[in-house]
């Protein structure tokens, strides 16, 4: 190996399918080059040793040695809610020699590992028939003329979004503990705008009325109307949030001597903890669960008698249904 290859891996992998197919085993092997591995990808992802496998089928040997003097650098790591993938070559002195980025918005790991061995394999397949003195079989079609650079003092800041944030929007429903005397239904819609690593969602809130009566048929029905912020950071499929929320509490008296309307202010912050599932490139469900305290509290009346007092603490659990536009 030597340190004069900069800018083989961006030029190389551009090489077609044809004219590594007309390549023999013999050819191939007889100037077998070596790189170190340095492989870190997301939990969900399959392990360093699967990554070799994919890249040793397709030669036909394990290009890879603990002792080799090049290093080969494999990263894959969350993009907004998909995944990126970024291979970089570094010579001998550890310098960058070139990278090539593999963004999936699929979520599908197995399959970015699978394309992303498939790529290497090819320019180690190229610097083995370079290095083996060889002539190789002609390609179908001649990949385009190389260009030679040099390369840069180090290698370009990883782009952790190159379409600029991921936006969604969509909506859910979720049953709501401590938002009424009885566990109610809650609606929700939502928008996010979310980065690699943190996100932010508006939404809004309704709970379905809720009625309370007393023995002798008396009693109140009760609404919760919310806007919500929250602030979310993401780790693969997970994210944690945390939420501050606004609204208003309205309680109506039925079957009293004067039934009478009232409306007050309701302010909640607590924390979400939530579980995303793609079911395309754009539709994802998220199920989460909402921890919230109260900071206003209020005392619901019937006849001048107390009947109910809000709680302290709330909980909302729910399933919400998004699509992503970009």
């Amino acid at each position: 190996m030597n340190s004069g290859r900069p800018g083989r891996l961006a030029c190389g992998v551009l090489a077609s399918v044809a004219s590594i197919a007309a390549l023999g085993e013999r050819e191939a092997r007889a100037g077998d080059v070596a790189a170190r591995l340095d492989y870190v990808a997301e939990p969900t992802c399959p392990a360093v040793s699967d990554f070799e496998a994919v890249v040793a089928k397709h030669l036909g040997y394990s290009p890879f040695q603990d002792d080799a003097s090049e290093r080969v650098v494999v990263r894959i790591e969350t993009s907004g809610r998909g995944l990126e993938g970024r291979l970089e070559w570094r010579n001998e002195g550890g310098g960058w020699a070139g990278e090539r980025t593999f963004p999936s918005r699929t979520g599908d790991c197995a399959e970015l590992v699978r394309a992303m061995g498939f790529a290497l394999a090819v320019q180690f397949q190229l610097l083995a028939t370079g290095d083996a003195g060889g002539t190789p079989a002609p390609p179908v079609a001649p990949p385009p003329p190389p260009v030679i650079a040099p390369p840069p003092r180090a290698p370009p800041p990883a782009s952790n979004s190159p379409g600029g944030p991921a936006l969604a929007a969509g909506a859910g429903a979720a049953a709501g503990v401590g938002l009424s005397p009885d566990v109610t239904a809650v609606g929700r819609v939502f928008g996010t705008v979310a980065w690699s690593r943190v996100a932010v969602e508006l939404a809004g809130e309704v709970s379905a009325p809720s009625t309370q009566r007393r023995a002798d048929g008396g009693g109140f029905s009760h609404q919760v109307f919310l806007a919500s912020v929250a602030g979310c950071g993401l780790l693969s499929r997970w994210s944690g949030c945390v939420l501050a929320k606004v609204g208003e509490i309205r309680v109506t008296g039925d079957g009293v001597d004067t039934p009478a309307t009232s409306a007050g202010l309701i302010l909640q912050t607590g924390l979400r903890l939530a579980v995303t599932q793609m079911l395309g490139q754009r539709t994802y469900l998220v199920a989460h669960a909402d921890g919230v305290a109260l900071l206003t509290r209020g005392v619901v009346t019937l006849d001048a008698m107390p009947v109910w007092t809000t709680p302290r603490v709330a909980g909302i659990f729910g399933l919400d249904l998004g699509v992503r536009f970009r």
